[in-house]
């Protein structure tokens, strides 16, 4: 996906970095990030306990947690924090940065990508009166918008078809946000914004889509941002 390969470009090369992958799932995506940062060891939680025994089989260092609470691990051990695809989900998104705050060092960073509420299909949809595609209203089914592939589909069966990992006690995408607000909720629990990039255009594809992005990042599909975590003076 473009998305993965706009969080690999924001990734810094760093041997003994300690790098911890929010919502790892299967860990697949988990061993690109640590090819990216070139660090001899990554670390990941997920909710889903299903998928951690292939994590762990990949060589990454995975355990369940639920993202919803604290997690298992002391304050400032992190130097990045990866976090694909999972904010969307989060009921309590105040904690779930402020854990992404305290686990991470004094100038540490974070690197969150998730879905576009601003992307043109998404926008085009509303303006037909019909629900956004990247909303999920109900477990029982996607509903809303007859122009989604998905529509009328159990929510819960489609996440397993589509490989995300998440089954009838996970939560469907309750939070889409446009990039600013991205930034923004970041910015407000003291982070410094560092970067910003799109992925996916509709409906162009392939190279024009990747120019698309990079001339209008916030009505892309995908929105994937850099924060970091002050150096305290």
């Amino acid at each position: 996906m473009q998305n993965i390969a706009a969080i690999c470009s924001l990734l810094q090369v760093s041997q003994k970095a300690r790098v911890l992958d929010i919502g790892c799932g299967d860990g697949k995506n988990t061993l690109r990030f640590q090819q990216a940062i070139g660090c001899e060891k990554i670390t990941g939680i997920d909710g889903v306990r299903g998928r951690l025994d292939a994590a762990k089989k990949r060589g990454v260092l995975a355990l369940h947690a639920d993202l919803e609470k604290r997690w298992p691990f002391k304050s400032a051990t992190m130097d990045v924090v990866i976090t694909n695809q999972v904010i969307e989900h989060i009921v309590d998104l105040d904690n779930f940065i402020m854990e992404v705050w305290r686990v991470l060092v004094p100038g540490g960073y974070c690197v969150v990508s998730t879905e576009n509420l601003a992307s043109w299909h998404n926008i085009a949809s509303l303006v037909l009166g019909f629900q956004d595609f990247s909303h999920h209203l109900i477990k029982r089914a996607h509903v809303g918008n007859p122009l989604s592939p998905h529509y009328n589909e159990k929510t819960a069966s489609w996440s397993k078809k589509d490989n995300s990992g998440f089954d009838d006690s996970t939560y469907p995408h309750i939070k889409i946000l446009t990039l600013k607000s991205l930034i923004a909720v970041f910015e407000a629990y003291g982070f410094s914004f560092e970067q910003r990039l799109g992925s996916g255009y509709y409906p162009f594809v392939s190279g024009m889509s990747r120019l698309a992005t990079w001339l209008d990042p916030f009505h892309s599909h995908f929105i994937t941002i850099k924060v970091q975590k002050p150096k305290y003076k």
